[in-house]
């Protein structure tokens, strides 16, 4: 067999049964406040008094009908929202049927202030306002207007005259917007009629000081004139500057003696290109003759004469083309001058003119201000009076509210229905929470996987129907030891547990009796030197025990200290008095003596210790002992503080074979662990019958008599 049994590393997956469970374990608690809810409903709903709603319908129009294109004063519709306009505009409107303005409004036309329930109130007008209730149906321009109450007749004559105040309320609005708007604009159309009148005399007076003639024109010719100066001047002036160049290049080519070929304006020039197509022609002959001929010749100097004559006459035309270009330069400089002098005088002329026209266009400018006032006002005063004979309301009502029959609450059925479905989930719900906050140790798989420890047997919550369920729990227990054990010899077994009052003592001696009703020679040893609690179970003295023992002579003998019980092969040895300091009893060398001893004078030496928490004493018992294992009471103990209790142990002993999980309510629980304990119990009281399930993996079988399990043991 190894060391310990293999915990369980890898954790279950979460199984719909695990919920049902949860719920058929919290059944009661669920049932309970299902009951509890559904009552509640049911007397709210069957007490409450009737409530009748009534609905009146109005269409709205964002926009007013116009029969004239005219202006719009009235400020119906949603003309003045700017962007979103149509959006911003119903949600308005749903605002102003619940308004304040609305309620009084009706308060005034029903007489409702000495309603007997408003009459009390002290804000009737906001309570009935709050009442109003407003649905739009979507993509459409109709609201239902809502209203409850107890009578029916008086909530339908309420929703219509909220319809009709509204529906009033915006006509009233727009027909008051118009006669304040016409109110406005009389009241500015007179003076201004004053004020156009001594405007235009000022403005004759001023144009006939000024000898402006033409005040409009007057200015306009004189800067068209001007412009034309300027573009004959600046024309002028490029010609002169090209010619002024062009004079001081010739100038450059006759003082540096060269050719006037390479300029356009003479080169150019026809008679010059005509005498230099001569030139070029005699010179060619020239040429042929030098070649038959000396340059004394006659024929080449007749030649030579003709050449020099055709150079003379080239000469001669091209000084009349300088000169040409002289005079016209002459010319444009004298033009350039009077068109500075004339554009200089104009240009005088145009700032005094303009000077003037500036002070007629201001005088002029008010006056044209207040006529252009004074027109928009009196076209604007016909369109409001012509929109006032053509307005019509952008609201109407569409349907009445008609008297209700049938009241819309209280609805039995649906809060029923509601009371049922929400005492179930409230009652899961706190089951489920109940669950989550319960931290103690209730399944097969908090032992297995949270606290890794191998299950060593579920001992049932004992009771008179119980007894055999309780028994048959022992025997498991009592395989499960032999199973666990490596050797005959490894025989010492301390039971412990992580608090108090989990049920160690209980479990040490039934596991005793167990082994010793099967012929096994058993010893309880009493170490919890705190509370002792093995005598009281034996029927035993506490007095002449281990602590006696411990503190005797040398030469006396354990077997003095040894008490039988009941049972044969069943003995104890008590704690006997309780000293100052337990742990010290157990690091004495006699009560290790004592121990070595135990363990080859019997068959099973079982040490009932303290619980570990804050406790020295199991520690150092778990390091004496062969085997430990831990008794956790169900349902009791923190999950965490167990676990720590047993690393603490594993530490000083890795032998830890498993745990016990005591003090199960059957009734109470529904975990498959518990299922084949339940069979017993079901088997042997009150005649029930149920399928026996298959148990956890780490509870070993239970032979059916002692014989069997001897064989199965040896």
């Amino acid at each position: 067999m190894p060391e310990t049994l293999a915990p369980l590393e890898e954790k279950r997956d979460v199984h719909l049964l695990d919920y049902w469970r949860i719920i058929w374990r919290g059944r009661w608690t669920i049932l309970t406040i299902f009951v509890v809810v559904v009552t509640l409903v049911a007397i709210g709903t069957l007490t409450q008094k009737p409530v009748y709603r009534a609905q009146a319908t109005i269409e709205i129009s964002p926009q007013s009908r116009k029969v004239s294109p005219v202006a719009d004063v009235a400020e119906m519709g949603a003309s003045q929202y700017g962007w979103f306009a149509e959006e911003r505009y119903f949600n308005t409107q749903y605002e102003i049927i619940k308004s304040r303005d609305v309620a009084r409004r009706v308060f005034d036309r029903l007489d409702l202030y000495n309603h007997p329930l408003f009459k009390e109130t002290t804000d009737p007008i906001g309570t009935f306002s709050s009442a109003i209730e407003v649905e739009p149906i979507k993509d459409t321009g109709i609201v239902v207007i809502g209203l409850e109450g107890l009578n029916p007749e008086e909530v339908a004559a309420w929703a219509n005259a909220i319809a009709e105040v509204y529906v009033d309320r915006n006509r009233d609005q727009a027909v008051e917007a118009t006669a304040k708007a016409v109110r406005a604009l009389l009241s500015e159309i007179a003076p201004l009629r004053e004020k156009l009148k001594d405007s235009q005399q000022s403005t004759f007076e001023f144009a006939e000081r000024a000898n402006l003639y033409v005040p409009e024109n007057q200015q306009k010719i004189t800067n068209d004139r001007l412009s034309t100066l300027q573009a004959g001047l600046t024309e002028t002036q490029v010609k002169k500057g090209e010619l002024e160049g062009l004079l001081k290049q010739i100038d450059s080519v006759r003082l540096s003696h060269g050719s006037y070929e390479n300029i356009q304006q003479i080169s150019g020039d026809p008679v010059v290109q005509e005498l230099y197509r001569e030139k070029v022609g005699l010179e060619r002959e020239y040429e042929r003759l030098l070649v038959t001929y000396k340059d004394k010749h006659i024929r080449v100097q007749e030649k030579q004469k003709e050449i020099d004559e055709i150079s003379r006459k080239i000469a001669s035309e091209v000084d009349r083309i300088i000169n040409g270009l002289r005079a016209q330069y002459e010319l444009l400089k004298d033009r350039e001058a009077k068109l500075i002098k004339v554009s200089d005088d104009t240009r005088a002329e145009s700032l005094q003119v303009n000077r003037k026209a500036s002070s007629y266009e201001m005088v002029r400018g008010e006056e044209a201000e207040t006529k252009r006032i004074y027109d928009l006002i009196s076209i604007r005063v016909k369109e409001i009076d012509l929109s006032s004979s053509l307005m019509s309301n952008n609201l109407s009502i569409l349907d009445k509210a008609p008297v209700p029959k049938v009241p819309v609450r209280p609805r039995t059925v649906l809060n029923m229905a509601i009371g049922v479905l929400f005492g179930l989930l409230l009652g899961v719900g706190t089951v489920f929470f109940m669950d989550y906050m319960d931290n103690t140790v209730r399944t097969s798989e908090d032992v297995e996987q949270y606290l890794r420890l191998n299950l060593l047997a579920i001992i049932p919550k004992q009771s008179d129907e119980t007894l055999s369920a309780v028994k048959e729990a022992y025997q498991t227990l009592r395989t499960s030891l032999l199973f666990s054990r490596k050797n005959r010899s490894a025989n010492t077994v301390l039971i412990t547990s992580a608090g108090p009052q989990e049920g160690k003592s209980c479990t040490t001696v039934n596991v005793a009796r167990t082994l010793a009703t099967a012929g096994e020679r058993v010893m309880i040893l009493d170490c919890d030197l705190r509370r002792p609690a093995i005598h009281t179970r034996l029927n035993l003295s506490r007095d002449h025990g281990v602590t006696n023992y411990i503190l005797s002579s040398d030469g006396d003998d354990w077997r003095n200290y040894i008490k039988a019980s009941d049972l044969p092969n069943l003995y104890a040895l008590t704690c006997g008095p309780i000293p100052p300091n337990p742990a010290d009893v157990f690091g004495h060398e006699r009560f290790l003596a004592l121990l070595k001893e135990l363990r080859s004078q019997f068959d099973w030496v079982f040490i009932d210790s303290p619980p570990v928490v804050s406790l020295a004493d199991s520690m150092i018992l778990a390091s004496l002992a062969d085997m430990v294992a831990f008794v956790v009471r169900h349902n009791e103990n923190d999950k965490e503080l167990i676990r720590k209790c047993v690393t603490n142990v594993r530490k000083i002993n890795s032998n830890v074979i498993g745990a016990i999980l005591n003090n199960v309510d059957l009734e109470r629980s529904h975990y498959k662990d518990y299922y084949y304990v339940g069979y017993y119990y079901y088997g042997t009281s009150g005649g029930k019958r149920g399928r026996r399930r298959k148990g956890s993996s780490s509870i070993a079988a239970v032979p059916t008599t002692d014989a069997e399990e001897k064989r199965s043991v040896g």
